[in-house]
Parts: structure tokens; C-alpha cells; sequence
């Protein structure tokens, strides 16, 4: 495995990560219930939701470090932080950079949400929806290769990517169809009767 192949495997799992986040928040927003609904079962969304942020911390993080040990191109410490001047792709690169500070943001404000409050902490939070279409144009439009800046697009990888970056889109689609009302309506007469749970 070269430098570059960790590179973007560390920056797919992030992907990846991001994505799996972002629709256990959503299911969260809609107060699903996997005891009330699928799979009936007890699940601790709760906490796959702080793991997979976790995830998705370290590996953007590390996502863009590797760089740094690469012969050619030669990546400096600024192109890294702010990457305007990169050598290759400089304005993904800079969607990149971007999905990473707001996803740090988004986390730390997340650490800190009892001592700033929860109506500050619920605005930022929201910020997590312009990071994931940062994250996915950096992620489906960058040249794995650092060649040429002309990504395959029908690459395995990149199609993953595609593919999830549709599902996440859809997700947020339904939330904002169900605003207000959630996953909670939905058959949940029937189960007060039938079990007797407060819906």
C-alpha cells in the first residue's frame, strides 16, 4: 500500500463515516424509535451517533496528514491548513479544508453543548449540512491519483461515494418533509394500543 492509497482510503472511511453520521443524526431529528419501529429492538443510536462522529473527526483529520510525507507533489503544512495554493485541485482541496473546520466546529460546540446552551449548540449543529456537501464534492471530485485533476467518476470508490452522497440527500429530504411531525406518527396509534407505550 503506497502513501497515496492510504490517503484516500483514510479520506473514503471519512467519507463514509460523515455520511453514517449524518443519517443517525437524521433519524435521531426524527425521533425514531428502534424499539417502536424497526428493528424492535433496544439500540443505542445515541452512542453510534458519538462513535461515528469520532470517526469522522479522525479520519479527516488524518485524511489530509499523509499528504504531508509525499515525495510528488510536494504538499506543505499550508496546503494543508488553507489550500489555496496546493498543488493540484487547490479549490477542492479548499471544499475539503472547509467540510473539515465546519465538522470540527460541529464537534467541539458538541463537547462543550451543556456550557454554551442548547438553542446556540442546535444552530451550529445544523452547520453539519453544508459540511457534508463540502465533504462530498472534495471527496467524489478529487483525483485520487494526484495526476491530472480528472477523477473517475465511475470508479468503485467514487460510485460508493455517489451512491451515498444520494441516500444522505434523500435522508435530509424526508427530514425536512417530516418536520415538525417525525417517524413518531407513523403508526404510532396502533402500537399505544397494542402495547400500551406512550408514543
Amino acid at each position: 500500500m503506497t502513501l497515496l492509497d492510504l490517503c484516500s482510503y483514510l479520506g473514503l472511511g471519512a467519507a463514509a463515516a460523515a455520511g453514517l453520521n449524518l443519517l443517525l443524526g437524521t433519524l435521531i431529528s426524527m425521533r425514531y424509535s428502534p424499539v417502536r419501529q424497526w428493528p424492535h429492538r433496544k439500540l443505542d443510536i445515541f452512542a453510534f451517533h458519538r462513535w461515528t462522529a469520532w470517526c469522522t473527526i479522525v479520519l479527516t483529520v488524518s485524511h489530509p496528514i499523509v499528504l504531508l510525507f509525499l515525495d510528488k507533489p510536494h504538499f506543505r503544512l499550508f496546503d494543508i491548513l488553507l489550500p489555496i495554493q496546493s498543488p493540484l485541485q487547490p479549490f477542492i482541496n479548499l471544499a475539503g479544508a472547509a467540510a473539515l473546520y465546519l465538522l470540527l466546529l460541529v464537534f467541539v460546540t458538541s463537547l462543550l453543548r451543556t456550557r454554551i446552551g442548547r438553542p446556540i449548540w442546535r444552530s451550529l449543529h445544523y452547520l453539519v449540512f453544508p459540511a457534508a456537501v463540502l465533504l462530498f464534492i472534495h471527496s467524489i471530485l478529487t483525483d485520487p491519483d494526484l495526476k491530472d485533476g480528472h477523477p473517475d467518476l465511475l470508479d468503485g470508490g467514487k460510485v460508493f461515494l455517489e451512491i451515498l452522497a444520494a441516500v444522505c440527500f434523500l435522508a435530509v429530504a424526508v427530514r425536512i418533509r417530516l418536520r415538525g411531525r417525525g417517524l413518531r406518527s407513523i403508526g404510532g396509534r396502533n402500537e399505544t394500543v397494542n402495547h400500551g407505550d406512550p408514543v
